[in-house]
């Protein structure tokens, strides 16, 4: 029961954040200084906690898996960000399903985590459902070539990549720690490297920040909803296989239909809605036969 919670957690915060991030960004403020308050929010939290627990008697193993964790996934976030600018939030499911397969193959070699036919066959069903979540009204099912033609859905591929081998090292750092020394130090590696890009892509942060202050609320939802987001997937990877909890994250994809037809006037909702249905499918067989 407390692993479903968990689960059932992470996939209301994960569509909820995106709400937030691209209400923002629809306000043309920078996806540089939204991922650089992120983290700036989570080192606030994590300072005093480094200083009362000094998590810092561990082996070089750890250090480089929580180095490549923090520098891919800070990364993964900025082009998360980037792409919800310009990309539907109802259609971030097609190339989101890529994430377990990426997962599934990194996690076997690094983890070794072995998944079983079904569980294969689960994330195959999962991907289908994102097919179906491509369509577009007149342009029929683009599935993904347009990954090739369209700016946003680029981003978005670079950033699943990213965070899905980040995923791997993630729960290769709590194995060696747990999820709060692991968030800790994600947070604290994630916010020097976010205020590099900022200033490396001459944002005026004075005037976005002066700008971003006119949706406070949007900001503290944004913040808070993104720290859940983050301990719930890092607890997560503790009880489960990553590219299960990669597959299982899916389930979000409906609720992103939902969110996307209600906060932006989204269209094509019934289409994707069945896809995102397909997607659920795929996740039953591997939380019961997987």
């Amino acid at each position: 029961m407390e692993t479903i919670l968990i689960i059932g957690g992470r996939v209301l915060a994960s569509p909820l954040v995106n709400v937030f991030q691209k209400k923002l960004t629809n306000r043309h403020i920078s996806p540089d200084v939204i991922v650089a308050l992120s983290y700036g929010f989570f080192v606030l939290f994590a300072i005093p906690a480094l200083f009362i627990l000094q998590p810092f008697d561990y082996d070089s193993e750890f250090w480089i898996y929580i180095a490549l964790l923090g520098v891919l996934d800070g990364f993964g976030n900025y082009f998360l960000v980037k792409s919800l600018r310009t990309t539907d939030l109802s259609v971030f499911g097609p190339l989101n399903a890529f994430k377990p397969v990426f997962a599934l193959a990194f996690s076997a070699i690094l983890l070794n985590e072995i998944p079983s036919i079904v569980g294969i066959f689960g994330v195959a069903i999962i991907i289908a459902g994102s097919y179906v979540l491509s369509y577009r009204r007149g342009m029929g099912f683009s599935g993904f070539k347009t990954l090739f033609i369209d700016r946003g859905i680029f981003f978005r591929f670079l950033a699943i990549a990213l965070t899905a081998i980040a995923a791997v090292f993630s729960k290769k750092t709590i194995l060696l720690s747990s999820p709060l020394v692991t968030f800790i130090y994600w947070s604290i590696i994630g916010l020097p490297l976010t205020i590099t890009l900022l200033l490396f892509n001459k944002v005026n942060w004075k005037q976005e920040l002066r700008q971003i202050a006119g949706y406070k609320l949007n900001l503290v939802l944004l913040l808070l909803c993104f720290m859940a987001l983050q301990i719930f997937t890092l607890l997560t990877f503790q009880k489960v296989f990553v590219g299960y909890s990669l597959a299982l994250f899916q389930l979000s994809a409906v609720l992103s239909v939902l969110f996307g037809a209600h906060f932006f006037n989204e269209k094509d909702f019934a289409v994707r809605l069945t896809g995102s249905v397909i997607m659920i499918i795929g996740t039953l067989l591997i939380i019961y036969y997987g």
